[in-house]
């Protein structure tokens, strides 16, 4: 098949999506396929030396306000250029902004052209975790208690410490903060609404940290991620002291339990194709939702391929099941 991957984007996530989706073109190149790089952030008549740059990703690049500030209305060009290439699929290997909020799906549904990932009703509820919260709540999946602000504040109006200060509609951590003591939030909450309009003040949940990708509808092995301390950016991509357990050593019932609310949130939140959803579990047991992530990561050292691989599924075979899964829905 003919296959564009898009990557890169007008997102802070940037540079995890062009490690995405490097990764996924090099995999599906493998498979036999033919692959297209395009990034919505590079306009067409620069865009063979955007992919000549692909062999020299440099993920400790953190200038995640310089990356959110690129435009991705080169993408209105590009899906007139995917109609001519005349494309089976498009691989949608962007995080964050338009990549993820649904904008791109949509100009790609209006198209006509098949694309892995959810549609864009679904990834835009999604990428809102305020309002993936209210969904999760309808269908008694609990998450922690939270308030919105669209304006820095410097003490929450109810949350008791310690506490979480992260953008609504922003991922791979950035712009997330703990804080274990009451201070001064002004700051932070300036920095996280320089990635989102609004921001998400949560009551932090103390214990274990688990991931369940959904596949086609199936909930796969749990996975547990030990960072050490806070999962941030630098701990997800930079840092080689993360632990991942796969399958997670919990219970079979806690297991089940756990599988079970994924699937009820990506129900409820109307997902297809596949999609990664996150919870803590605190010493008693206690299971809160964190967020669903409707295009995780596929990097390296990313958690899909972890659990994939869990399940007997080696990267290559995983990327056929999502497009085989895509192409039919």
């Amino acid at each position: 098949m003919k296959i564009c991957v898009l990557l890169g984007g007008a997102s802070p996530e940037r540079m995890v999506s062009l490690s995405s989706g490097v990764a996924i073109g090099k995999a599906l190149s493998e498979n036999g396929h033919e692959v297209l790089y395009y990034d919505p952030a590079t306009a067409l008549s620069q865009m063979e030396a955007f992919r000549n740059s692909l062999s020299s990703i440099e993920m400790n690049n953190t200038d995640f306000k310089g990356m959110a500030g690129l435009r991705d209305d080169h993408f209105t060009a590009q899906v007139l250029q995917l109609k001519k290439e005349n494309v089976n699929i498009v691989f949608n290997a962007l995080h964050g902004g338009n990549g993820e909020n649904g904008a791109i799906a949509a100009m790609l549904e209006l198209a006509g052209i098949p694309f892995t990932g959810s549609a864009f009703a679904a990834s835009a509820l999604a990428m809102d975790k305020y309002k993936t919260k209210l969904v999760a709540a309808a269908v008694n999946v609990q998450s922690a208690e939270c308030e919105l602000h669209d304006k820095p504040v410097s003490r929450p109006e109810r949350i008791n410490f310690p506490l979480v200060v992260k953008p609504n509609d922003a991922g791979s951590s950035v712009g997330l903060s703990v804080f274990h003591e009451a201070c001064d939030m002004t700051a932070t909450c300036r920095e996280a609404l320089a990635f989102s309009d609004t921001l998400i003040i949560e009551r932090y949940i103390p214990g274990r940290e688990f991931n369940i990708p959904v596949i086609a509808g199936e909930a796969f092995p749990v996975l547990e991620v030990d960072a050490g301390g806070v999962y941030d950016f630098k701990a997800k991509y930079l840092g080689h002291s993360t632990k991942y357990l796969c399958p997670a050593p919990l219970s079979e019932d806690l297991t089940r339990d756990m599988q079970q609310r994924a699937l009820r949130v990506w129900k409820a939140l109307g997902l297809r194709n596949y999609a990664r959803i996150d919870f803590r579990m605190t010493p008693d047991e206690e299971i809160f939702l964190l967020e669903a992530n409707t295009l995780p990561g596929m990097t390296a050292s990313s958690l899909v391929p972890k659990s994939a691989k869990a399940r007997g599924l080696d990267f290559s075979a995983l990327l056929e099941l999502i497009i085989r899964d895509a192409l039919t829905h």
